[in-house]
């Protein structure tokens, strides 16, 4: 966090084949684009999409002259909040998310699904990887700014929040895939008690039943709660 801006990243690894060209690893990549992303969005005459754009372009600007690019790099989806005046912005990028708390009781989720409807349409990791930062695919921050372009955008009245939680799909996980919690009651367990929540979503991923256990058996469970 900065100022009026918050932000989650979440290094999107794959396998190093598909990221030949850098030496750089997502834990890098995700530390430099959250730093300048931060700096960026700090003017609130910056629309977010164009403050993650010039994040991009400055990250891209520290490795292309060591690292070939164009052979793939490592690459992380983002979420945004920044309090504007009596409004809340956003901005969401792959398959992190953001629960908007409304202060009546309702949750609202934002999530960026193109990268779901790819995995179930496509089987092979490299027609997966082929569609990524691609016109009818899925879009994650990486080296190209105009991934910025495709992110999900938009603001709530501050009046009706509550809370927000920004979230790794290793968070969503307890909905998608688990099914411990839906939207509202995730986020109210967020609220409550985010250590619980984690406990027991790392014990329904261990029982999962093999056949339904994903590639990763546990991922990366982040989340950044602002009180409004």
């Amino acid at each position: 966090m900065l100022g009026e801006v918050a932000v989650v990243l979440d290094g999107a690894g794959v396998p190093a084949r598909f990221r030949s060209g850098c030496r750089h690893t997502v834990a890098w990549y995700s530390h430099a684009l959250a730093a300048r992303l931060l700096a960026n969005a700090q003017d609130p005459g910056v629309g977010l999409r164009a403050a993650l754009a010039a994040a991009i372009s400055e990250v891209r600007g520290l490795h292309q002259g060591e690292c070939d690019l164009g052979a793939g790099g490592p690459s992380a989806t983002v979420v945004v909040v920044r309090r504007a005046a009596q409004h809340l912005e956003h901005l969401v990028l792959c398959d992190s998310s953001l629960l908007l708390m409304s202060r009546n009781g309702e949750v609202r989720r934002v999530s960026d699904l193109r990268i779901d409807e790819v995995v179930r349409a496509e089987t092979a990791p490299e027609a997966i990887e082929a569609r990524r930062n691609a016109p009818g695919g899925f879009w994650v921050a990486r080296h190209e700014p105009e991934a910025a372009e495709q992110a999900l955008v938009g603001r709530t009245p501050l009046a009706e929040l509550e809370a927000v939680h920004l979230v790794s799909d290793g968070v969503t996980r307890a909905v998608d895939l688990l099914g411990l919690h839906d939207d509202a009651s995730l986020a109210r367990a967020l609220s409550d008690d985010p250590c619980a929540l984690l406990h027991d979503l790392r014990a329904a991923e261990r029982a999962l039943p093999i056949g339904r256990r994903p590639r990763k058996p546990h991922d990366d469970a982040t989340v950044l709660t602002v009180s409004l």
